[in-house]
Protein backbone atom coordinates (compact mmCIF):
# COMPACT_ATOMS: atom_id res chain seq x y z
CA UNK A 1 0.00 0.00 0.00
CA UNK A 2 1.33 3.42 -0.95
CA UNK A 3 1.63 6.25 1.53
CA UNK A 4 0.16 9.63 0.74
CA UNK A 5 2.24 12.20 2.57
CA UNK A 6 0.95 15.30 0.84
CA UNK A 7 -2.51 16.78 0.58
CA UNK A 8 -2.11 18.07 -2.97
CA UNK A 9 -0.87 16.25 -6.07
CA UNK A 10 -0.90 17.93 -9.46
CA UNK A 11 -0.91 16.58 -12.99
CA UNK A 12 1.06 19.61 -14.14
CA UNK A 13 3.98 21.63 -12.94
CA UNK A 14 4.07 25.35 -13.73
CA UNK A 15 7.48 26.84 -14.51
CA UNK A 16 8.70 30.24 -15.61
CA UNK A 17 10.85 29.68 -18.72
CA UNK A 18 12.09 32.36 -21.14
CA UNK A 19 10.00 35.01 -19.41
CA UNK A 20 6.74 33.10 -19.74
CA UNK A 21 4.84 30.46 -17.82
CA UNK A 22 4.96 26.92 -19.12
CA UNK A 23 3.03 23.81 -18.06
CA UNK A 24 4.93 20.54 -17.82
CA UNK A 25 3.43 17.08 -17.43
CA UNK A 26 5.34 13.91 -16.65
CA UNK A 27 5.61 11.86 -19.84
CA UNK A 28 4.83 8.66 -17.91
CA UNK A 29 1.76 10.16 -16.22
CA UNK A 30 3.22 10.53 -12.73
CA UNK A 31 1.96 13.28 -10.43
CA UNK A 32 3.81 16.14 -8.74
CA UNK A 33 3.54 16.53 -4.97
CA UNK A 34 2.92 20.09 -3.81
CA UNK A 35 2.77 20.91 -7.54
CA UNK A 36 6.59 20.76 -7.81
CA UNK A 37 8.19 17.49 -6.84
CA UNK A 38 7.96 14.41 -9.08
CA UNK A 39 6.47 11.31 -7.48
CA UNK A 40 5.94 7.68 -8.41
CA UNK A 41 2.18 8.11 -8.04
CA UNK A 42 -0.32 8.07 -10.85
CA UNK A 43 -3.92 9.30 -10.61
CA UNK A 44 -5.23 5.75 -10.40
CA UNK A 45 -3.06 5.17 -7.29
CA UNK A 46 -4.87 7.84 -5.30
CA UNK A 47 -7.70 6.81 -2.96
CA UNK A 48 -11.22 8.12 -3.50
CA UNK A 49 -10.86 10.95 -0.98
CA UNK A 50 -8.66 12.90 -3.39
CA UNK A 51 -10.85 15.38 -5.24
CA UNK A 52 -9.96 16.17 -8.85
CA UNK A 53 -10.07 19.82 -9.84
CA UNK A 54 -8.17 22.94 -10.77
CA UNK A 55 -5.99 24.14 -7.89
CA UNK A 56 -3.50 26.98 -8.14
CA UNK A 57 -3.90 27.10 -11.95
CA UNK A 58 -3.04 23.40 -12.34
CA UNK A 59 -5.14 20.26 -12.68
CA UNK A 60 -4.70 17.96 -9.74
CA UNK A 61 -6.05 16.12 -6.72
CA UNK A 62 -6.67 17.48 -3.22
CA UNK A 63 -7.25 15.33 -0.15
CA UNK A 64 -10.60 15.70 1.60
CA UNK A 65 -9.52 13.37 4.41
CA UNK A 66 -8.18 14.81 7.64
CA UNK A 67 -9.75 18.25 7.26
CA UNK A 68 -9.82 19.99 10.65
CA UNK A 69 -11.24 23.39 9.66
CA UNK A 70 -12.78 25.22 6.70
CA UNK A 71 -13.45 28.91 6.17
CA UNK A 72 -15.47 30.27 3.25
CA UNK A 73 -14.73 33.80 2.04
CA UNK A 74 -17.32 35.02 -0.48
CA UNK A 75 -16.72 37.92 -2.84
CA UNK A 76 -20.09 39.65 -2.80
CA UNK A 77 -19.10 42.53 -5.06
CA UNK A 78 -18.51 40.71 -8.33
CA UNK A 79 -20.91 39.15 -10.82
CA UNK A 80 -19.49 35.62 -10.63
CA UNK A 81 -20.96 32.81 -8.59
CA UNK A 82 -17.89 31.08 -7.08
CA UNK A 83 -15.03 32.16 -9.32
CA UNK A 84 -13.70 34.82 -6.98
CA UNK A 85 -14.65 33.16 -3.68
CA UNK A 86 -12.18 31.25 -1.52
CA UNK A 87 -12.39 28.18 0.65
CA UNK A 88 -9.56 27.98 3.16
CA UNK A 89 -8.67 24.44 4.25
CA UNK A 90 -6.72 23.35 7.29
CA UNK A 91 -5.44 19.86 8.03
CA UNK A 92 -3.66 20.83 11.24
CA UNK A 93 -5.97 22.92 13.41
CA UNK A 94 -8.28 25.91 13.47
CA UNK A 95 -8.20 28.76 10.96
CA UNK A 96 -8.01 32.07 12.79
CA UNK A 97 -8.85 35.58 11.71
CA UNK A 98 -6.25 38.18 12.57
CA UNK A 99 -7.85 40.60 15.02
CA UNK A 100 -8.87 44.00 13.74
CA UNK A 101 -8.65 43.12 10.07
CA UNK A 102 -11.19 43.11 7.28
CA UNK A 103 -12.45 39.67 6.17
CA UNK A 104 -10.21 39.12 3.16
CA UNK A 105 -7.81 36.30 2.35
CA UNK A 106 -4.71 37.92 3.86
CA UNK A 107 -6.38 38.25 7.25
CA UNK A 108 -6.49 34.54 8.08
CA UNK A 109 -3.83 32.24 9.47
CA UNK A 110 -3.69 28.53 10.08
CA UNK A 111 -4.85 27.31 6.67
CA UNK A 112 -2.85 24.92 4.50
CA UNK A 113 -4.61 25.25 1.14
CA UNK A 114 -6.99 27.69 -0.50
CA UNK A 115 -9.26 26.86 -3.40
CA UNK A 116 -11.69 28.83 -5.50
CA UNK A 117 -14.36 28.34 -8.13
CA UNK A 118 -16.56 25.29 -8.64
CA UNK A 119 -14.01 23.14 -6.83
CA UNK A 120 -15.41 24.62 -3.61
CA UNK A 121 -18.65 22.66 -3.99
CA UNK A 122 -16.91 19.41 -4.97
CA UNK A 123 -14.51 19.70 -2.05
CA UNK A 124 -17.28 20.45 0.45
CA UNK A 125 -19.12 17.27 -0.52
CA UNK A 126 -15.94 15.24 -0.11
CA UNK A 127 -14.95 16.92 3.20
CA UNK A 128 -18.35 16.07 4.65
CA UNK A 129 -18.02 12.46 3.49
CA UNK A 130 -14.37 11.71 4.28
CA UNK A 131 -13.64 14.02 7.22
CA UNK A 132 -17.10 14.19 8.79
CA UNK A 133 -16.91 17.98 8.62
CA UNK A 134 -20.15 19.90 9.23
CA UNK A 135 -20.52 22.04 6.10
CA UNK A 136 -23.99 23.41 6.89
CA UNK A 137 -22.80 26.94 7.75
CA UNK A 138 -20.71 27.19 4.58
CA UNK A 139 -23.61 25.83 2.50
CA UNK A 140 -25.83 28.54 4.02
CA UNK A 141 -23.30 31.25 3.09
CA UNK A 142 -23.01 29.97 -0.48
CA UNK A 143 -26.81 29.88 -0.78
CA UNK A 144 -27.00 33.48 0.44
CA UNK A 145 -24.58 34.51 -2.30
CA UNK A 146 -26.50 32.55 -4.94
CA UNK A 147 -29.72 34.28 -3.85
CA UNK A 148 -28.04 37.70 -3.86
CA UNK A 149 -26.67 37.51 -7.42
CA UNK A 150 -30.01 38.04 -9.25
CA UNK A 151 -30.74 41.04 -7.01
CA UNK A 152 -27.38 42.73 -7.51
CA UNK A 153 -26.87 41.75 -11.16
CA UNK A 154 -30.33 41.27 -12.70
CA UNK A 155 -29.09 41.61 -16.30
CA UNK A 156 -26.69 38.67 -15.95
CA UNK A 157 -28.59 36.50 -13.46
CA UNK A 158 -32.28 37.28 -14.15
CA UNK A 159 -33.92 33.93 -13.35
CA UNK A 160 -30.82 32.28 -11.89
CA UNK A 161 -31.53 29.91 -9.04
CA UNK A 162 -29.12 27.40 -7.58
CA UNK A 163 -30.08 25.11 -4.73
CA UNK A 164 -26.81 24.51 -2.88
CA UNK A 165 -28.21 21.90 -0.51
CA UNK A 166 -29.71 19.87 -3.36
CA UNK A 167 -26.34 19.90 -5.12
CA UNK A 168 -24.46 18.88 -1.98
CA UNK A 169 -26.92 16.05 -1.29
CA UNK A 170 -26.41 14.47 -4.73
CA UNK A 171 -24.33 11.28 -4.63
Amino acid sequence: MKRFRKHLYSVQKLSFVNRQFQYTEDRDGYLFSDMIYPTKLKPEDLPEWFVYGRYYKRWGYLSAKGVTDLKYIPNLWINHFLKDDFLLISYSGPIRRIAGSAPVLETYTGFDVRICGNEILSFLKAARRFSGFDISEIARQIQEKADLLPQRHPDEFGAFHFDVQAYLDQP
